[in-house]
C-alpha cells in the first residue's frame, strides 16, 4: 500500500502552487523596466503590467536641430542642451544657417529666464512662458524630462496595459486636478509618445527613434491642438553624459 504523504509536506506544496499562481495573476516579482522586460511571446492584448521608466544619468549634454514649421514658413535653430535630472535644464540657442548665437535660456523646476545680446533681451519669468519669449514652441516646463524620455510629474512604477492593436503599453494619470497624461511605451518599454491634455489645449509628443547608447530619444516631434500647422522636431545629433556640465548664466 502506498504511504501516505505527511500532512505538512502536502500543506506546503499546496502553498507554494498557489503563490506561483497569485503571482502570475497579479503579476508580482516586481515592475518590468528596459533591462527587465516581458518576454515577447509572454505579451498579449489586455495584458497589465507595472513598468518603471528608469533615468540612468544624474548629467546629460545634448545637441540638437530643431525645425518649427510654421504657416509663415520654417525656422531652424541648433540648440546645445545640458541638464540634471529633475533640477536644472540649460540651453544655449543658434541661429541653423549662420551658428550665431541668439541666446541662452535656463529652466530650474518652474522658474526660467532667458538672455540675448542679439535681441537685447534679458527677462525672467515662469517656464511656461519661455517658449513665447524664444519664440520655440516646446513645453519648456517638462522638457527636461521629455529630452530624457521620462514621465513627467512622477517617477513611480504605473500600471500599463498592452495594446495589441496598437502594439503598445498604455497608461494614463493626472498631474493636477485638470491636466491628465497619456503614456504609450514600444514593446521594449521605450517611449512612443506622450499626450498631455486639459480643458484648454493637448500636446502631442511623438518619439520616432532612441540612441541605443543610452536609451534617450533622438528624434521626437511634438505638435499642439490648438496650433494644428504648427509643428516642432527635435533631432538629436549627440549625446554625452558623465558630467556635471557647466550651465553658465547671469542676467
Amino acid at each position: 500500500m502506498m504511504q501516505q504523504r505527511p500532512w505538512h509536506i502536502s500543506r506546503i506544496v499546496t502553498h507554494l502552487f498557489a503563490g506561483v499562481a497569485l503571482a502570475v495573476l497579479t503579476g508580482c516579482g516586481g515592475p518590468l523596466s528596459v533591462e527587465k522586460p516581458l518576454r515577447r511571446e509572454k505579451i498579449s492584448d489586455g495584458v497589465s503590467r507595472k513598468i518603471i521608466i528608469e533615468d540612468k544619468f544624474t548629467w546629460a549634454q545634448s545637441f540638437t536641430r530643431i525645425s518649427a514649421e510654421t504657416p509663415d514658413g520654417e525656422q531652424r535653430f541648433r540648440v546645445q542642451v545640458r541638464s540634471k535630472q529633475d533640477s536644472i535644464l540649460w540651453a544655449a540657442i543658434s541661429d541653423d544657417m549662420i551658428g550665431l548665437r541668439v541666446g541662452k535660456a535656463i529652466v530650474i523646476n518652474d522658474s526660467a529666464a532667458f538672455s540675448s545680446t542679439l535681441l537685447g533681451v534679458e527677462w525672467t519669468g515662469s517656464a511656461h512662458d519661455l517658449a513665447g519669449v524664444t519664440g520655440i514652441e516646446v513645453p519648456f516646463q517638462y522638457l527636461n524630462r521629455l529630452l530624457r524620455g521620462q514621465l513627467i510629474g512622477t517617477n513611480e512604477a504605473l500600471r500599463y496595459r498592452y495594446d495589441g492593436n496598437g502594439d503598445h503599453w498604455i497608461t494614463q494619470y493626472s498631474i493636477s486636478s485638470d491636466r491628465t497624461v497619456t503614456v504609450a511605451l514600444d514593446r521594449d518599454l521605450h517611449m512612443s509618445f506622450v499626450l498631455i491634455e486639459d480643458p484648454f489645449e493637448s500636446v502631442f509628443i511623438q518619439y520616432k527613434s532612441v540612441d541605443e547608447k543610452t536609451g534617450y530619444p533622438n528624434d521626437i516631434e511634438i505638435t499642439v491642438k490648438s496650433q494644428p500647422d504648427y509643428k516642432v522636431t527635435i533631432e538629436v545629433t549627440e549625446i554625452r553624459t558623465g558630467g556635471p556640465f557647466n550651465t553658465p548664466f547671469s542676467l
